[in-house]
C-alpha cells in the first residue's frame, strides 16, 4: 500500500502528538534488550499498520519515512523498515537482500526529498539498553537542515 506524503496542518499535527505521546511515554522509560524478540504492538509497528497516524516523507515496499514528534533538529526524519526488526543485528541477519539494498534506498531518497542530500545529515540507529533504544523496532533518526 502506497501512501502520498500530504502537508502538515497545525491540527492536525497536534492531534498526532496527544495520541502518540502516551506510546512514546511508555517505551520511553524502558531501554529494549539487544537480543528482544520483536514487539508486534510498538508504536512503529501499529503506524505500519494504519492503527496510528505518521506525517509520511517516503515510502517504498520496503520502508516508511516519517517526520519525528519529537524533532531535535530542523529536520528530523524517522526511517524504518517495513519487516517486524527489532534492532540492526537482527536486520543484518534475517533480512533479505532486497529489504537491505531497499532501506538504504528509503534512507537516500529521504535525504533527497528532505532537501539535505547536498548539505549533510546525521543518520543515528541506537541498538540495546547501552545504545537507549527505547522502541523495539529499527529505526534511523535522519537529522539535517542545520549545522549539529
Amino acid at each position: 500500500m502506497k501512501r502520498t506524503p500530504t502537508g502538515s496542518h497545525v491540527a492536525i499535527l497536534f492531534s498526532l502528538l496527544i495520541m502518540l505521546l502516551p506510546s512514546f511515554v511508555a517505551h520511553g522509560e524502558e531501554l529494549v534488550d539487544a537480543t528482544a524478540d520483536y514487539d508486534t504492538n510498538n508504536v512503529f509497528a501499529r503506524i505500519l499498520r494504519g492503527e496510528l497516524p505518521a506525517d509520511i516523507v517516503y515510502e517504498s515496499d520496503y520502508a516508511l519515512a516519517f517526520h519525528d514528534i519529537s524533532p531535535k533538529a530542523r529536520v528530523h526524519v524517522l526511517v524504518i523498515p517495513k519487516g517486524p526488526y527489532t534492532n540492526i543485528l537482527q536486520f543484518n541477519q534475517n533480512a533479505s537482500s532486497e529489504e537491505k539494498l531497499g532501506l538504504l534506498d528509503a534512507i537516500s531518497q529521504t535525504a533527497r526529498v528532505m532537501g539535505v542530500d547536498e548539505s549533510g545529515f546525521r543518520l543515528v540507529s541506537n541498538t540495546g539498553r547501552d545504545g537507549g533504544q527505547t522502541v523495539p523496532h529499527l529505526h534511523f533518526h535522519l537529522m539535517g537542515g542545520e549545522h549539529l
